[in-house]
């Protein structure tokens, strides 16, 4: 079973789940309730979407209960295209905040973060205006949505050259070992590589900065980050970070023929993704490594991975980001933007602890159903003394789309 199988259970309505001190945090949908107070996951995506669309269906956000604090905006911009789309700019000021009199900075107990750089042992930081923020993006539309691994027989000939016999198909294809470790781990459609350029052109156009870019090493998320960060014009700046602790639940590779036996993809080897000019980060020491999670694990184990690794990595940037205040090369107004590109689950596996709610391994293929493909979520803390953070901004309904 992979992130996108579309034989996921249907599931109408997702519980929200409460934390100890009352407040909700959840991903959830509530399609017949518009005006619902619940968080609800907008997934109006469409990967044939037009280049003028794109922008709408690729930014859609994991949502923020209406009684929460809202948190502090991102930098405005303009964007003019010469034709003047006053939906989408009501929609991305809606997402991003339009001024500082439509948005309020949430207010955390501050709690001591402990740095190496004191002689106090310990570091106090005042509430910043610059928030900490996390994005989790689902990777774009994949090939074996179409043709499963059927289309394997009919893109190469029997000298192994790629044969383009359907526009679906992407104009070429990476090299790599065998051309049978493309079933387990497909690329993107020729779709799905425009639409990833689009997503990150348009937080380009909404001027939010990316400063550090991490993805899953399934091809799909590596060719995804590649093409936001070219829209994004980092392509030649920002180094992907490849984490194998980003991949979805290895639980759900099992060989239905051979009870406990995983049948786990072949990843790309770093050389096999430099020579075929992907922008990695070769010094990045990940955080879990291929061969650890190439063991069977359970929707539960997946979640604990999920979040270890989440929390370690935004630990040890905010740790950076605290040291660099100290030495004076960034200010308290200075922000820190983290994405992560990997898969449906992600969203949900890689927040949900962080923002107070509970596990929830059992509900957690319904919960992840209608994640449509580039669906994106954000969460967020404003005071980097305190250890909750928060999901991002409302939902948006109907024409909005």
């Amino acid at each position: 079973m992979d992130d996108d199988d579309d034989t996921i259970p249907n599931q109408d309505e997702k519980q929200i789940c409460n934390d100890s001190d009352g407040s909700s945090t959840s991903i959830s949908t509530s399609t017949n309730n518009p005006t619902s107070d619940e968080f609800q996951l907008s997934t109006n995506c469409s990967s044939h979407s037009s280049d003028a669309n794109i922008l709408i269906s690729s930014l859609s956000m994991v949502a923020l209960n209406s009684n929460q604090s809202l948190a502090s905006p991102l930098t405005r911009t303009v964007v003019n295209d010469g034709k003047p789309k006053s939906a989408v700019r009501n929609f991305l000021r809606k997402i991003f905040g339009s001024s500082s009199n439509s948005s309020r900075h949430l207010i955390a107990k501050s709690a001591r973060v402990n740095s190496s750089n004191t002689n106090t042992g310990a570091y106090k930081l005042p509430i910043t205006q610059g928030p900490i923020r996390l994005f989790v993006l689902r990777h774009g539309e994949r090939l074996d949505r179409y043709y499963s691994s059927q289309w394997l027989r009919q893109a190469f000939d029997k000298d192994g050259n790629y044969c383009r016999f359907s526009p679906i198909l992407p104009e070429t294809l990476p090299t790599r070992a065998s051309l049978d470790d493309f079933d387990l781990d497909p690329p993107l459609t020729y779709n799905g590589i425009k639409d990833a350029y689009h997503t990150g052109a348009g937080l380009k156009e909404k001027n939010v900065a990316i400063h550090y870019c991490y993805s899953s090493p399934a091809l799909r998320c590596i060719q995804t980050a590649a093409k936001v960060l070219e829209g994004l014009e980092l392509d030649n700046k920002l180094k992907i970070r490849i984490e194998p602790g980003l991949f979805e639940c290895t639980g759900w590779y099992v060989d239905d023929r051979k009870s406990n036996v995983l049948t786990m993809p072949q990843f790309m080897t770093k050389t096999e993704v430099l020579e075929n000019r992907y922008p990695i980060d070769k010094h990045y020491r990940e955080q879990v490594n291929t061969i650890e999670i190439s063991q069977l694990e359970t929707e539960l184990e997946f979640y604990e991975r999920s979040h270890t690794v989440t929390s370690t990595i935004l630990k040890m940037h905010e740790n950076e980001f605290i040291t660099q205040v100290e030495q004076g090369q960034l200010t308290l107004q200075d922000h820190v933007h983290i994405l992560f590109i990997a898969h449906a689950p992600t969203l949900e596996t890689c927040t949900r602890k962080l923002c107070g709610g509970k596990f929830r391994p059992s509900t957690l293929a319904n919960v992840i159903r209608n994640v449509d493909f580039l669906t994106m979520t954000v969460i967020e803390k404003t005071d980097n003394n305190c250890d909750k953070w928060k999901f991002r901004r409302h939902s948006f309904y109907g024409d909005e789309f």
